[in-house]
């Protein structure tokens, strides 16, 4: 349930980064749930692959997918704050005939 809390706060501040850039927010709030159960996923897989090396407690597996998911959600943070500004062309000032 935590999870979920901070899955949805992180979404609406990583939309807020990029919308404050001129971007919209959609796509990058997708890429952050993405990332964040991919990465969390494949921190479980990591986790299962050295508890079945090393026989130790299942605990492990839970944490490599916390780490994981962490790392998930550090990548988006550090894309959005990346993302250049979008700028817009001035328009041409209005001529005035005398």
């Amino acid at each position: 349930m935590l999870e979920i809390i901070l899955l949805i706060f992180l979404t609406r501040r990583i939309g807020e980064i990029v919308e404050a850039k001129g971007r919209k927010g959609g796509l990058y709030k997708l890429m952050t749930v993405v990332l964040w159960i991919g990465c969390e996923v494949l921190g479980a897989v990591i986790g299962g692959i050295v508890v079945g090396l090393s026989g130790s407690s299942e605990l492990i597996i839970y944490l490599f997918a916390l780490i994981g998911a962490a790392a998930g959600a550090a990548i988006s943070f550090i894309i959005a704050k990346s993302v250049t500004p979008r700028t817009y062309d001035q328009p041409p000032p209005p001529t005035y005939y005398a």
